[in-house]
């Protein structure tokens, strides 16, 4: 199977990375929650964090 297809498994340090991550863009997205009024740009605003979340959690999981 192609390496960028497979599932990769992650240790512990990895996970917890992760887990901080998530935590630190939970925050973000409450905030805008609270702060801003729904808009086009608090959408744009809310899909350019879910990239940057995934980038940086797939980022994590492919160390090596």
């Amino acid at each position: 199977m192609n390496d960028r297809a497979k599932f990769n498994e992650i240790n512990d340090n990895q996970k917890e990375r992760i887990n901080k991550v998530r935590e630190i863009f939970s925050d973000i997205y409450d905030w805008l929650e609270n702060n801003c009024k729904g808009s086009r740009e608090t959408s744009l605003a809310f899909t350019k964090l879910e990239e940057a979340q995934f980038w940086a959690i797939k980022g994590i999981s492919r160390e090596e």
